[in-house]
């Protein structure tokens, strides 16, 4: 027999749910409560008596189809050596693919004795498979192997050899993990890492229920200056990463967020085969309004760039870029691994105030999983156009902002977002700007800080103002054909955007009724001090500086003689109107003529017809400024 307490929504949604909860056998029988679709809130603690080992009711509290539990601000200890059953599940797995989870159980005694109440440790032992052909509440404990791969078994095993937590602040360096193994190894509040189960290419929907003691109370982090630890969500119910971050002056010590992301694709267990890095996510401002739920302030992320990694944490070269620039992570669901990086040294405090009812595939809430895509740096059907690009955007964030991806060699993609606040400033502004998670062999960047210790940023938060020039920086290992694009534009507060070449004086236009693009050659270095993003136009009433000098428009004004196809090229991105367009041979004799041209950006003129040589081509603008380039025309 079993007693089923289960809660409606109008039961949950009344005041003052429960003050304290003990779940205990009745008369014998198993007791549960069984959460659907909803929150069940209890001020203090929670005790859990044990139900039959092994039987369908095993666990004292069922959470599913987003039931959360949320404690309150007393952070009693839970006990009790019964259960509460959670599920998180990874839809794109494999035996070679990782994820980083933070679980939101420890040991309720099942697996130890004579531990008393609070928080305990967690291990694999705690995981559990659901057999949903059974009934909604029945699972059996995973297996284990210390194998390389996990199987697809009844019930699945999961492989030991890759459970690491990453408790100290540190780099990406193997021996900065700790191993698990089979035990209870993961101390509560920080995250570990696991590898999926069975083989298959890109792989398949695994649901993983954690059992144990629910996790309750505050959890202290230690951070390091730009160093990461290994934590996220330790508790059955959604956690407001804003609350984490303003939480202030306790965690002044806290920078940004990294989300590990990985090729999916590649079937490899080894650092030098297996392509991966960190996304980067910054909070953005302080939510003020009280109302988590109304879709502002979900801040902004920049995918990761992938890279075959050493022991040692350096990198050997570029694997990739993932296509996931998912910016619902403000609201970290159950079960979520998040790298926390420091400002300074000191320590994060998560807590119940952080704690609330968010559902998980809501717009703020979505677990880092991959869409399996590793995109194609040369594919442009990723794009699509400028305004359907806007649209999508704008519906689920409305900060102004420009998403770039810096494209070398047509091999690796470097994303970065440029993102406009009134009160953000041109130097660092915690929550605002994304320091990189990766330093690549050839790279792009923000560089932002002190002239003489400027840190790379992929995420620059800034103010805007159409004079501002601002700085981009390229690193070159070996010489590279880098292609900049500007696929992303939300509100934009400017009407035109160009990357200036200071040492050239030119400005090439990155944005227009299609999504542009700008190529360069660059040679080995590091050009910290050259490039800009520049902004022409406002749409708040600011004045515009001009850029229509004479200098600055024959600049703007490019010509090439495509002799393959036989024609004049002139590309006109400002869009400057051009009353006529002359070509002259070398006698002085007109050989083309074209008369009120008007503002198109771009123009051809047929030259399968003139002699070979050199010939003057003359534009004039309606301002009357004259631009003079030589062509040179082979026609055989």
């Amino acid at each position: 027999m079993k007693n089923l307490l289960l809660f409606s929504i109008f039961l949950l949604t009344t005041a003052n749910i429960f003050a304290q909860l003990r779940v205990r056998k009745n008369s014998g029988n198993d007791t549960y409560i069984y959460v659907d679709n909803t929150v069940l809130f209890v001020e203090q603690e929670i005790s859990l008596g044990r139900n039959t080992p092994g039987g369908n009711t095993e666990a004292s509290i069922y959470l599913r189809n987003n039931g959360q539990l949320i404690q309150g601000s007393s952070n009693s200890n839970n006990s009790g050596r019964g259960q509460i059953s959670v599920q998180q599940n990874t839809p794109v797995t494999n035996a070679y693919a990782y994820y980083y989870w933070c679980s939101p159980v420890g040991d309720s005694g099942y697996l130890t004795t004579g531990q008393g109440g609070g928080n305990k440790n967690f291990g694999v032992g705690l995981l559990y498979e659901p057999q949903p052909g059974t009934s909604e509440t029945a699972a059996q404990q995973v297996a284990t192997t210390s194998g390389l791969n996990g199987l697809t078994t009844s019930p699945i095993t999961v492989s030991t050899r890759w459970l690491y937590t990453f408790e100290s602040p540190g780099t990406e360096r193997e021996g900065n993990y700790t191993a698990m193994g089979g035990g209870l190894n993961a101390p509560p509040g920080f995250g570990f890492t696991m590898k999926g189960v069975g083989e298959g290419n890109p792989g398949h929907d695994q649901v993983y229920e954690f059992r144990g003691r629910p996790n309750n109370g505050t959890f202290q982090i230690p951070v390091g200056p730009d160093l990461m630890t290994l934590t996220g969500n330790p508790y059955p119910s959604a956690l407001d990463l804003n609350k984490v971050f303003y939480d202030l002056p306790d965690n002044n010590a806290l920078q940004t967020f990294w989300y590990y992301d990985e090729d999916r694709t590649v079937p490899s267990h080894y650092y030098a085969t297996k392509p991966f890095g960190y996304g980067v996510y910054t909070i953005g401002p302080i939510d003020t309004d009280g109302d988590p739920y109304d879709g502002d302030n979900l801040g902004e992320y920049a995918a990761a760039p992938f890279s075959y990694y050493t022991s040692g944490g350096g990198t050997t070269g570029p694997g990739g870029t993932s296509s996931n620039s998912d910016d619902n992570k403000r609201f970290a669901p159950i079960g979520q691994g998040i790298m926390f990086v420091g400002d300074a040294l000191g320590t994060v405090k998560i807590k119940n105030s952080h704690r609330v009812f968010f559902k998980e595939g809501d717009s703020g809430s979505v677990f880092q999983k991959t869409n399996n895509q590793n995109f194609s740096a040369d594919d442009s059907s990723n794009l699509g156009s400028q305004a359907s690009i806007e649209e999508e955007f704008n519906q689920r964030n409305s900060t102004p902002k420009m998403r770039l991806w810096t494209i070398f060699d047509k091999m690796v993609t470097r994303e970065k977002l440029i993102v406009f606040y009134d009160h953000a400033t041109d130097g660092y502004d915690r929550g605002l700007d994304g320091l990189s998670a990766q330093d690549l062999h050839t790279d792009a960047y923000f560089p932002i800080g002190p002239d003489n210790d400027r840190l790379p940023y992929v995420i620059n938060g800034t103010n805007y103002e159409p004079e501002k020039y601002i700085p981009i920086a390229f690193k070159i290992r070996n010489t590279s054909l880098v292609e900049l694009r500007l696929v992303e534009e939300v509100n934009p507060p400017y009407e035109r955007a160009y990357l200036y070449d200071s040492v050239e004086n030119t400005y090439k236009q990155l944005n227009g009724t299609n999504i542009a693009r700008v190529t360069l050659t660059l040679t080995p270095g590091t050009y910290d001090d050259r490039f800009f993003i520049f902004f022409r136009g406002n749409r708040r009433g600011l004045p515009v500086p001009d850029i229509n000098s004479e200098n600055a428009l024959t600049t703007n004004v490019s010509f090439f003689q495509n002799n393959s196809i036989k024609q004049l090229e002139i590309r006109n991105p400002e869009a400057h109107s051009l009353k006529s367009a002359s070509v002259y041979d070398m006698s002085g004799k007109l050989v083309i003529s074209e008369r009120n041209l008007g503002d198109n950006t771009n123009y051809s003129f047929y030259t399968g017809n003139l002699s070979s040589g050199v010939y003057l081509v003359k534009l004039i603008t309606e301002n009357d400024i004259v631009i003079d380039y030589k062509a040179v025309v082979h026609n055989k």
